[in-house]
């Protein structure tokens, strides 16, 4: 079997100062919190651009905390496509977000079918380098324990 290792991973969470004031805060951190909201909307400021920053603060919002990932080959991707959407470019980032759910289902295909040669489903798949029929992908993956039945919904959605 093969192990990976991650030597690299990527967690942003300047969503959470971004959340309005609980009044059940101490006066300390409520103090904090503002302050620690100023900078992210700096942050974001000087990352995206001052132009529309209303906008770009709410997309970013929208988008709430980057999922910690350990599959480090899509991080990069990931990143784009929260890029795209924060500076409002909807389209590019649906059509990055579909091209990279598709090739993290392909990924999992090509790891995982190896390991599962006695199933049926390994027929349909055992000579392909990729899979242009996600409905067959998602089936295999599933059937297999590779994918959790809600992730295979939401790839069906």
């Amino acid at each position: 079997m093969k192990r990976y290792r991650i030597f690299t991973f990527d967690f942003d969470s300047r969503a959470h100062s971004l959340e309005p004031i609980q009044e059940h805060w101490e006066e300390k951190i409520k103090e904090q919190h503002i302050e620690n909201r100023e900078k992210t909307i700096k942050g974001l400021s000087q990352q995206y651009g001052e132009w529309n920053l209303e906008l770009k603060i709410n997309n970013f919002q929208n988008l709430n905390y980057k999922p910690l990932s350990v599959a480090e080959f899509h991080n990069k991707f990931l990143e784009q496509i929260r890029n795209s959407y924060v500076i409002g470019s909807y389209y590019p980032a649906l059509m990055g977000a579909c091209a990279l759910g598709e090739r993290i289902l392909n990924n999992m295909v090509l790891l995982f079918r190896n390991y599962h040669k006695d199933a049926p489903e390994y027929k349909k798949l055992y000579r392909q380098y990729s899979f242009n029929k996600w409905p067959t992908a998602i089936d295999a993956l599933e059937s297999w324990g590779e994918l959790l039945p809600e992730a295979a919904e939401i790839f069906r959605g």
